[in-house]
């Protein structure tokens, strides 16, 4: 009877012999080689063993055979023979590549043979003399004993380990790279493969990696977000866009598409041409061009910010494609209704008086480290262009109230040469004013609702849903507002009256009838929502009255929680579930209006994606690498943004929603308090700064015990360097306004 073959043929498929008799020819089934040889030549392939006239295989050892490869390979180096004396173990050590025995010391893959064992043979057998070959059992002598081959290999993989990363050390230390990057999924997933080579290798050319592969990088990106643009066709999307100016003042615009699953990035508009102006049919000659890429039935609507070429392109976009609409970046918006109300005159002067603590402050290195001294909270100076810049400044100023108390009576202050200036006699009355402290606490209170507000629709995910109840939310919170008189209360709510008017959507309505959250008999009965639907669904089908009349006997339904909808899972469900999932689950009842619902509520109703983008091209775009080509740069953005989202999932990940159960828009989070005692001082100190008087001696020893009081409340820590040149100067300007980044965003 034949012998029966061995396991290893099971990964190989054989393509017969050469003749009769000859040697069988066989195809890897992991790599595809085609090999010949008898079940040892097969081994030497699944385990990357050389020397028998053989490739290795390209793919991980099969688990299956892990451990009688390894046995096996044991065995072959056994039979081969290697030479025991240190002098060969040193000059062995010297020989192997470093990426050489990576995974072999972790059990994954067997080390190749030395290179001198290979190589002596060679000559041995050439020169015609006879090598002996120690039996398997036997051991090799050197000079410290014996130690098995398995010793003296794992011996080498260790040394050359340490070399390797020694190398690497020297790496990041002379290109400035951050540790922080062997902590990526990348960078062990290259050093895999670079361990799997066994050759000596430098890696790619600087011509290949800023040409060929980059361009090679992103067709096989693109084609592995192929999956996702499917989920398009049932989800929709939004197209985001929004401009840049870079290190070398070229404009770019970045055109993002956003899913529920993820955001994309489609590409990048140089918009750098000389003499080039970005008019309305500028961007939307590119808008439309996307729009047709991705396909007019995928695109629900395009969010740009709030300038007027953007709102010029809308009316172009809405036009030429009823079916999508044009929706102004609800963060922008939001963030320009806190800057309205920032103008207001009453408004200004509290913040103005703000800035000017800030600055004082911030600008003086000896008086921040005195404040340092007293605080662990840094003080905030963000860019003009941050959104809600106001907001962050007096929230983080009421929350080092105390430090500014006790930095501005304390002996450091005193001792600095600069606190009889009238800027800093100004801000030290500042921080002693209890008025001033219960006018900045009301503000921060009033402008909560529309901070809260801002930072809900800066999430990414499916908000649209959101804005038109949470809105009204904000409203509802100015009215019942007490910390300010009613005047100045209803002129912050005119402001938010205005501008909610101009850059709300037929869009949101549509967004708010469909959420299960809000049916209420308070929403059948509003007619600017009845009037946002019928606008919004004949846009959808501007000649098909059938279908909307289907649609409206559907969304009757769904209010009078009929079919699916009156389940008693459904109605518990529509406060837990996210109304994507919501509708994914419960609107089989009523398919045409839950195909519309699913559309809707998935897409996001700010353009803060984009924003978040430019951190991207300012990673890539540094002093040092500014001589990138705006197509390199795009090439490099796209593969960077797009490989985070596929790490992330992609299109296998959940619908991305905003889990509401925890939002309070009106909760302004608790400040530190302060002793009553402490505050009487305090006020003491205030009306001896702003009422000179007359002392007498019982005046001024209480006087003095409140300044010691004050001072020793927190210990005073070491301060830093001192320089003369940065006293201050009485006629050295100090800007009040913050330091700008960029030029801020403006509305029609």
């Amino acid at each position: 009877m034949p012998r029966a073959k061995q396991g290893c043929w099971q990964y190989v498929t054989s393509q017969g012999k050469f003749g009769t008799g000859g040697s069988e020819r066989w195809t890897c089934n992991l790599c595809g080689y085609k090999g010949t040889g008898g079940a040892d030549r097969i081994k030497a392939h699944l385990a990357r063993f050389g020397g028998i006239g053989v490739g290795p295989c390209s793919k991980p050892m099969p688990e299956k055979m892990k451990e009688e490869l390894l046995e096996w390979v044991a065995a072959r180096e056994m039979r081969r023979g290697v030479r025991a004396s240190t002098e060969t173990l040193s000059s062995a050590q010297s020989s192997i590549p470093q990426g050489h025995s990576s995974h072999a010391s972790q059990g994954e893959f067997p080390s190749a043979p030395l290179v001198e064992d290979l190589e002596t043979e060679e000559v041995a057998h050439a020169s015609g003399q006879q090598q002996k070959r120690p039996r398997e059992s036997q051991s090799i002598a050197t000079g410290r004993g014996s130690l098995h081959a398995s010793s003296i290999r794992a011996s080498l993989q260790k040394q050359g380990k340490q070399e390797a990363t020694q190398g690497i050390m020297r790496l990041f230390i002379k290109c400035g790279l951050s540790f922080n990057v062997v902590r990526t999924p990348a960078w062990k997933e290259a050093m895999k493969m670079v361990s799997r080579l066994r050759v000596e290798w430098e890696g790619p050319s600087y011509e290949e990696l800023r040409g060929s592969e980059l361009r090679r990088t992103k067709e096989i990106v693109q084609k592995q977000l192929e999956p996702m643009a499917e989920t398009w066709k049932k989800y929709g999307c939004t197209l985001m866009c929004d401009g840049w100016t870079d290190i070398r003042k070229r404009n770019v615009y970045n055109i993002l598409v956003h899913c529920c699953k993820g955001t994309m990035f489609l590409r990048a508009i140089d918009a750098s041409t000389p003499g080039l102006s970005i008019t309305g049919e500028y961007i939307f000659g590119h808008i439309r061009q996307a729009v047709l890429e991705i396909g007019v039935h995928n695109v629900v609507q395009v969010i740009t910010d709030n300038g007027s070429n953007c709102v010029s392109m809308g009316r172009m976009l809405e036009q030429e494609f009823p079916s999508i609409v044009w929706t102004p970046c609800a963060a922008h918006s939001i963030d320009l209704l806190i800057e309205d109300v920032g103008k207001v005159p009453w408004i200004h002067d509290i913040f103005s008086t703000c800035q000017r603590v800030v600055t004082l402050f911030t600008k003086r290195p000896k008086l921040l480290s005195i404040f340092r001294s007293y605080s662990d909270l840094e003080l905030l100076r963000p860019a003009k262009t941050r959104f809600a810049y106001m907001c962050i400044v007096m929230e983080r100023l009421l929350r080092v109230r105390q430090s500014l108390m006790q930095t501005v009576v304390s002996q450091e202050w005193l001792a600095w040469s600069g606190h009889t200036c009238s800027k800093a006699e100004s801000v030290r009355i500042t921080c002693l004013s209890d008025s001033f402290w219960r006018e900045v606490e009301a503000l921060v209170g009033v402008m909560q609702p529309l901070y809260s507000m801002l930072r809900i629709v800066d999430m990414e995910g499916s908000t649209i849903g959101l804005v038109y109840e949470y809105m009204d939310r904000v409203g509802e919170s100015l009215g019942r507002c007490t910390s300010i008189s009613s005047d100045r209360l209803d002129e912050i709510r005119s402001i938010w009256r205005d501008r909610w008017g101009w850059f709300h959507r037929p869009i949101h309505g549509m967004a708010h009838i469909l959420h299960p959250l809000w049916r209420t008999e308070r929403q059948m009965l509003d007619h600017e929502l009845d009037s946002a639907w019928t606008s919004y669904i004949g846009r959808l089908y501007p000649d098909d009255i059938d279908m909307r009349l289907t649609l409206e006997d559907q969304l009757l339904l769904f209010r009078n929680y009929g079919g699916s909808f009156g389940k008693d899972t459904a109605m518990l469900r529509s406060s837990q579930l996210s109304p994507v999932s919501w509708w994914e689950k419960y609107g089989l009842s009523a398919p045409e209006l839950r195909s519309v619902a699913i559309r809707v509520l998935s897409q996001d109703c700010s353009a803060s994606p984009c924003e978040r983008n430019w951190s991207t091209w300012a990673l890539f775009h540094t002093k040092k690498r500014n001589r990138l080509s705006t197509a390199q740069l795009e090439q490099l953005v796209y593969c960077h943004c797009n490989l985070r989202l596929l790490e992330s999932g992609g299109h296998t990940a959940d619908v991305r929603q905003v889990n509401i159960d925890h939002i309070d828009i009106e909760k302004v989070h608790e400040m530190p308090t302060i002793p009553s005692e402490e505050l009487d001082l305090y006020s003491m100190l205030y009306q001896e700064l702003t009422e000179p008087q007359h002392q007498t001696r019982s005046q001024r020893r209480t006087r003095s015990r409140a300044v010691a009081f004050a001072g020793a409340s927190t210990s005073s820590a070491p301060h830093g360097r001192e320089d003369e040149d940065e006293d201050e100067d009485e006629d050295e300007p100090d800007e009040d306004e913050f330091s700008s980044d960029t030029e801020s965003d403006s509305d029609d």
